[in-house]
């Protein structure tokens, strides 16, 4: 039955994920960072026993900190309004799970299952220009594209891959391979064929895409899956690997140059070689080890676009593609030490176990290094928000107003 809480949670785990890379929010200079801020606080405000652990919020000063201090060494490379905004996201995604509390996995999945279906009807209408009448009707999204609220239809840039609601395929897969992780390895309430159900669809939507990155998650993750995941038999997993290639077999040609010949490019680029996307990441990471070297403390967002221009390949506006060596250049040793060892905590924290704690945080990093935009987005920042939210000693200290069993650690992708 949909309630209002169903509805608010829908809404609440919606914007997380609009907030988190989306066309429409990229063209709006911020403004929706701030409508979503006040949405999610009301909502924490209104829904919630209206207390924050002292954890976070001692977390969320050394963090704020850090970057505050970081401003200063630079300069004011890095801004007052980045300070925050950063600050701004992670507290939006620290709301929105407070808030939603136990029901955030499925409602993340069921939302994640929509999107893709929806997807998967627009990347098709894409594909081969249907109902071109209709979707020139829908609202427009600036020049790239129509609607972009459950799918950005005509996009140009990615016409041919599904990009979904986001600016890049690439961006889009993690939420899809976030969605199937959860499936395999948390706890919930749907049946076995609701799950094998709403993986297929997930599956099918990340081949559309096209990701190299996002081929290389899902490889480490079905690896995982056919070591640690109950949601299959031992024989239905003999199953699934028959499957799994005979749908490489029959998406051999885009998977060759997806996936291998894009990874070889990227292996074997040479320092100033470019002309493909995996040559041009390949020197981007090459470029800013420079300039990490030469400031190990961090140089700062304008003379690190300077110094990124100067040595690297040609100048643009943000500098690299990958997410993990640009946080070192610009932020420093210190800064990326205590923000990627962030990650690895909370995702220790919440999975418990080794081995798959290790690995999601593999596939944490792979995602942030194909891309830049996200190593402090609220997607990112709710990775670590959820180990305050979802910590059994804290909410024996902090109960929510929503009296469902919160879940314990192990439940938690």
């Amino acid at each position: 039955m949909i309630t209002q809480r169903v509805v608010i949670n829908w809404v609440l785990v919606y914007l997380l994920l609009f907030l988190s890379g989306t066309w429409r929010f990229n063209l709006s200079a911020n403004k929706y960072l701030v409508l979503g801020f006040l949405v999610a606080l009301t909502a924490w405000f209104l829904f919630t026993d209206r207390k924050i652990s002292d954890r976070f919020l001692f977390y969320a000063i050394v963090f704020t900190g850090f970057l505050f201090s970081l401003s200063l060494y630079t300069g004011g490379g890095i801004t007052l309004l980045s300070v925050i905004s950063a600050l701004m996201k992670l507290l939006i995604a620290y709301f929105i799970l407070k808030t939603v509390g136990s029901s955030f996995t499925e409602t993340y999945i069921k939302l994640v299952v929509f999107l893709a279906v929806v997807s998967l009807f627009g990347y098709t209408t894409d594909k081969f220009y249907l109902f071109e009448g209709l979707v020139r009707k829908l609202p427009p999204v600036d020049e790239y594209g129509f609607e972009g609220i459950f799918y950005l239809y005509r996009f140009p840039w990615h016409i041919e891959r599904n990009n979904s609601i986001f600016f890049e395929p690439g961006a889009y897969q993690v939420f899809l391979n976030a969605a199937l992780f959860m499936l395999f390895f948390a706890k919930t309430s749907f049946g076995s064929r609701t799950i094998w159900v709403y993986i297929t669809i997930l599956v099918a939507t990340l081949v559309t895409a096209f990701s190299t990155t996002g081929f290389l998650i899902f490889a480490v993750m079905f690896f995982l899956f056919l070591l640690k995941s109950q949601v299959a038999s031992f024989t239905g997993k003999i199953v699934i690997i028959g499957i799994f290639f005979v749908v490489v077999g029959a998406f051999s040609t885009q998977f060759y140059s997806t996936f291998i010949v894009k990874l070889n490019d990227y292996l074997t680029a040479g320092e100033f070689e470019t002309g493909g996307s995996a040559r041009s990441r390949s020197n981007d990471s090459m470029t800013d080890l420079k300039i990490f070297r030469k400031h190990i403390f961090g140089v700062g967002y304008d003379n690190y676009v300077k110094e990124f221009s100067s040595v690297g390949r040609v100048f643009v506006e943000e500098g690299s593609s990958n997410g993990v060596t640009r946080t070192l250049a610009v932020m420093g040793l210190p800064f990326s030490l205590f923000l990627f060892g962030s990650f690895y905590w909370a995702i220790k924290k919440l999975l418990g176990d080794f081995m798959l704690a290790s690995a999601a945080f593999g596939m944490v990093i792979l995602f942030l290094a194909g891309e830049s935009y996200y190593v402090i987005t609220p997607v990112s920042m709710a990775i670590i928000a959820a180990a305050f939210v979802f910590d059994r000693r804290s909410e024996k200290r902090e109960p929510q107003r929503d009296t469902r069993e919160l879940p314990n650690q192990a439940e938690w992708p």
